[in-house]
């Protein structure tokens, strides 16, 4: 065995009779796999399970192991047959078989569960005995092609918990035994992965070398661990070109970050004991200690770029074994925090984590600026927080949503950024991924093109802080080090820069969207979706159809506002969440004005939107935002007031003057140049 030591099973036995509920969940995990006879498909037949959505709520279907022809959306109750639906049910079937064959295996370590051993090499022996016939097949987006499954990361995945099952089970298998997997499953499966490699950074390339990698260290395959780990493109490769400097992964996204993350530690949980393991290289905590200065109040992860709901659900335990062998107080808060709420039974406590946690004093105050490329976090009394994403285009799972922001106070996401759904799901591509369902700028309704969002001055006076933040397209780009299909339109922003301040105060923000460079005949849209319903009805024209371009097409009840045109008038929208209100005024600057409804996420519900659409070849968009819950409100004759008594606005020739004077009277008057 070469993922413990035999001082480590022993640690783990007798850690069982301290933490028995950890094995009851294992137990619990693996039961219906246990006892009912074994399902495995003859044929390739898998395909993707982000095909196993429902296509009207963007929701997971409900998985059911009896049901392998009907599939029930757990929202709307609609009964989805045939293909892709079948054929994913079978991909998520071999997919909880190798899961559950890891977690038999460590029962039969744990706990001497031998029923759980043999039920585990029974079924490696059966996808040893039909995996070389598998069928190559899959055209998923971004994605080279699977046998067991659809695509090259999930046979990866498949390949990769086999071997490690094969690791724990290896001393009880026969010699027949050991080679009918070693030559049926495993080293073919290798053999496939290295075929489909692709040279290039991305999480698919961690995911397929590490399972490479573990493949090639039980069979002493030096080749197999060469190519995985120290050549270019291999693990170490990856790590050390993947990170960008401000320690987020290149892609952007907190789940891939996380995924990404998740098979550096399967790889280096296997290869810890030998010399193959990097487990101590800097970057692996930069990257963990990200999410600290991240966090959402309410221990929650942001929605940034291609995150969904399923990727934030576990990527806390991984903080399990990162602690252990990396120590640290952020790594530790995460932890804390996590269970605060549940019990520290699952599996990667019990296996990867340390016997105690000791008691941890920090939390995740003030503001977080990445200066240059990257993001800034604002934090506030009252749970205010404001995410300003300045960071670079970062491949395929970018959203094109520059200069971007979302905001939240008193614990409700108030403008959030709404993240995806499943990419099988019509709406990832038709919706969430655009420009125009993220609260910044796009011109023409189209998506932005790849650009660097730049921190170009941040500075505090009076208790405000500034921050300023620029995208270019007239200045040269370069590409990430990783294959992208072209989403946007490249014409539409070549002219275009784009800056946008923030002035962020005690109890409310103001940001002010300088465009210029709009191409002739085109318009430039700002755009923000504010959580709740309308307070003050808005009047105005009611518009049938506002676009039919995505993700414009998904809006609905859009109504085009009167607007007086003084550029000095404040117009003021009020949107109620609970008791949460949160009052917009906007600079009346001659734009039209849309407010409407579009999907939230998931999309069976809404979220308001308001568009400002200007003509070019420049435009100004400004605003000033403040949220109170309900008690403190203060209530007057002339009736009810939030923390600001009035905002003006007036457009100079320099940039944009705002005035705000706050219930407590203080007046506050800045100019933002543009």
């Amino acid at each position: 065995m070469i993922q413990f030591t035999q001082k480590e099973i022993e640690h783990l036995q007798k850690k069982k009779n301290e933490c028995p509920q950890a094995i009851l969940r294992l137990e619990e995990e693996v039961k219906d796999i246990l006892k009912e006879p074994l399902l495995i498909p003859k044929t390739g037949i898998g395909n993707w399970s982000l095909y196993y959505y429902c296509p009207d709520c963007s929701v997971k279907l409900d998985f059911n192991r009896h049901s392998p022809k009907a599939h029930r959306c757990p929202i709307c109750g609609k009964i989805w047959t045939g293909s892709p639906y079948d054929e994913s049910w079978w991909w998520i079937v071999s997919m909880k078989n190798c899961e559950a064959a890891f977690r038999m295996a460590l029962l039969y370590q744990i706990a001497d569960r031998k029923d759980c051993a043999d039920k585990a090499i029974e079924m490696m022996l059966a996808y040893a005995s039909y995996y070389k016939d598998y069928e190559v097949h899959g055209d998923i987006p971004y994605n080279g092609p699977g046998k067991a499954g659809a695509q090259t990361l999930d046979e990866a995945n498949f390949l990769r918990s086999f071997a490690l099952t094969y690791d724990l089970l290896e001393a009880c298998m026969s010699t027949q035994q050991k080679e009918k997997i070693r030559d049926g499953l495993l080293l073919p499966g290798a053999e496939f992965l290295m075929e489909h490699r692709h040279m290039q950074l991305h999480n698919h390339e961690v995911i397929i070398n590490s399972a490479i990698a573990i493949i090639g260290l039980i069979f002493g395959k030096e080749e197999l661990v060469k190519e995985a780990v120290y050549e270019k493109y291999g693990l170490l490769y990856q790590l050390e070109h993947g990170m960008l400097s401000n320690h987020m992964w290149f892609e952007g996204a907190f789940g891939y970050h996380f995924y990404a993350l998740t098979s550096f530690f399967a790889y280096e949980k296997f290869a810890l004991h030998t010399p193959h393991s990097h487990i101590h290289h800097p970057n692996y905590k930069a990257m963990m200690e990200l999410l600290f200065s991240y966090l959402e109040p309410g221990f929650r992860v942001p929605m940034l770029n291609d995150t969904n709901y399923g990727h934030t659900s576990s990527i806390y335990y991984l903080y399990e074994f990162a602690y252990r062998e990396i120590g640290g107080d952020k790594l530790l808060y995460v932890l804390r925090e996590l269970y605060k709420d549940e019990a520290r039974d699952n599996l990667e406590a019990f296996i990867y984590g340390v016997d105690d946690l000791p008691p941890c004093d920090i939390v995740p105050t003030g503001n977080h600026i990445e200066e240059g490329s990257g993001n800034s976090i604002l934090r506030g009394k009252d749970g205010r927080y404001l995410l300003f994403k300045h960071d670079c285009y970062g491949g395929e799972h970018d959203h094109y949503d520059r200069l971007g922001i979302s905001y939240e106070a008193f614990g409700k996401r108030i403008a959030p950024d709404l993240g995806t759904t499943g990419y099988g799901a019509l709406m990832h591509y038709d919706y969430y991924k655009n420009t125009g369902s993220h609260n910044t700028v796009n011109i023409e309704g189209n998506n932005q093109a790849p650009v660097n969002g730049v921190l170009t001055k941040w500075e505090e006076n009076d208790g405000i802080l500034c921050l300023e933040a620029k995208a270019d397209w007239t200045v040269p780009y370069k590409m990430p080090d990783s294959f992208t299909i072209v989403q946007w339109d490249e014409d539409a922003y070549r002219t275009v820069t784009m800056k946008r301040t923030i002035l962020w105060a005690q109890e409310w923000f103001a940001e002010v969207f300088f465009v210029d460079g709009i191409p002739q005949g085109k318009t430039a849209d700002w755009v923000m979706h504010f959580s709740g319903s309308v307070v003050n009805k808005p009047s105005g024209e009611e518009i049938a159809c506002f676009s039919d371009k995505k993700p414009y097409k998904h809006l609905h009840s859009m109504i085009k506002l009167q607007t007086e045109n003084t550029k000095k008038n404040a117009v003021q929208t009020i949107y109620r969440d609970d008791d949460v209100l949160t009052w917009v005024y906007g600079m009346d600057n001659g734009q039209s004005v849309f407010v409407g409804k579009g999907p939230d996420n998931p999309s069976i519900s809404d979220i308001n939107y308001r568009i400002e659409r200007a003509n070019g070849p420049k435009a100004v968009f400004a605003h000033v935002i403040a949220s109170a819950s309900e008690k403190q409100i203060q209530t007057y004759k002339k009736g009810t007031i939030c923390p600001i008594e009035k905002v003006t606005f007036e457009q100079r020739e320099e940039g944009v003057s705002i005035c705000v004077v706050q219930a407590d009277g203080k007046k506050i008057e800045k100019t933002i140049t543009n």
